[in-house]
């Protein structure tokens, strides 16, 4: 296999795994400063709907300036029941890609742990959510895990500081290697100066009138439509928009469900299905406000929505109930609501008030994209002496 060969001043950076689009941007970002291997192992029934075939990359495939990826396609039970092969697999890969250069291991699922002493370098566990959910049946074994992970990597990064506050709590000794750094923005959404008005609505949209309220984003448990509905019955003259692929009755209880049906049948909701990624900057500049009705769940607590960071990057009001602790840190910027009657009448300020703190939403917007963000990184890994150069 090929070595990757890096400027002297470099040291490499392996992502394990880089399937989730945050961790994709935030450590693409990092290659300012280092080689980037991005990680994709998938399962095999998974790797094929998305690249079309079975195979593994036995080279990185370069796929920007000092970013490269190598996709695996894992047979069943590739993170349990064959791990230990996995991970003299994962191990190899990482090593031929390191060559003899410094290197830095991000690992982002806690099962991943158990290479830090195989690699023998710098370590991150990247905590992006509560992952005692991902695997069912194994939730006090991956509570236990975690501990582990935290114990063994030198840094933990949290992208929500709910979470980090946990783990602080949890692990006392660990205090000052548990930190907080939250998702960034995109840049492809930014808008360039702050709106003073929704941009002009897409040809999708011609026949709905303003003003409208909207959201684009994933529409399962996680988003709170009893709420919705007694918000939406309270600005009856108000048009809602919901982007996003259409609910199905597996996605909630059958409570939630039923919420979803009494939204459907309100004459000033609209579901408009899912919109391409590309487009998703479009739709919500043309909002007059943007939404934000999360339910109260597990996921939500431990959660960084990337729509906040989505939004401050619109710059347009932006409404949300008050269920998630990462949103309620930006009360000063959006209108955090306590109850549906609260979040209607934070809907009637906004569309009164159009313009209000939208240049202070856009200016953090700007400190907050996925480069400011590895920067921080970067800077943080200086204070601990991680990258000072090698003797030698």
């Amino acid at each position: 296999m090929q070595v990757i060969k890096s400027h002297s001043n470099r040291f490499k950076l392996v992502v394990l795994d880089a399937n989730f689009y945050w961790t994709e941007q935030m450590f693409s970002a990092y290659s300012e400063f280092a080689d980037i291997l991005l990680l994709r192992p998938v399962d095999f029934r998974t790797f094929k709907q998305r690249y079309g075939g079975y195979f593994i990359d036995l080279q990185p495939q370069l796929i920007s300036p000092g970013v490269w990826e190598q996709r695996i396609c894992c047979p069943p039970g590739w993170l349990f029941h064959t791990w230990p092969l996995t991970r003299r697999f994962l191990t190899y890969l990482i090593r031929q890609f390191q060559g003899k250069n410094r290197l830095i291991f991000v690992f982002n699922y806690p099962y991943y742990y158990s290479l830090v002493n195989d690699l023998k370098s710098h370590s991150i566990y990247y905590s992006m959510d509560d992952y005692c959910n991902y695997w069912p049946g194994r939730e006090l074994q991956t509570q236990t895990i975690e501990k582990l992970a935290i114990d063994h990597a030198d840094l933990t990064l949290c992208v929500a500081e709910y979470r980090a506050n946990l783990f602080k709590q949890e692990s006392p000794t660990r205090v000052d290697r548990i930190v907080h750094i939250p998702h960034g923005c995109s840049p492809n959404f930014m808008v360039d100066k702050p709106l003073t008005q929704p941009n002009p609505l897409p040809d999708r949209l011609k026949d709905h009138s303003h003003p409208i309220i909207g959201y684009v984003g994933a529409l399962n448990y996680r988003f709170d439509f009893h709420y919705l509905v007694e918000v939406a019955e309270q600005l009856a003259d108000v048009t809602i928009i919901l982007g996003g692929q259409l609910p199905q009755p597996s996605d909630g209880t059958k409570e939630w469900w039923e919420d979803v049906k009494k939204a459907q049948n309100l004459p000033n909701i609209h579901f408009i299905d899912t919109v391409p990624h590309h487009l998703v900057g479009e739709y919500l500049q043309s909002f007059d406000v943007l939404l934000m009705p999360y339910s109260q769940c597990e996921f939500n607590l431990n959660a960084c929505p990337m729509k906040l960071w989505d939004y401050m990057s619109i710059s347009l009001p932006i409404v949300a109930n008050n269920v998630i602790p990462e949103v309620n840190q930006w009360s000063h910027l959006v209108l955090i609501s306590t109850d549906p009657a609260h979040f209607a009448a934070n809907v009637r300020f906004a569309l009164a008030n159009p313009n209000w703190k939208s240049p202070e939403r856009l200016a953090t917007a700007r400190a907050h994209t996925w480069q400011k963000q590895a920067q921080k990184l970067h800077h943080l890994l200086e204070e601990k002496g991680w990258l000072a150069p090698q003797a030698n």
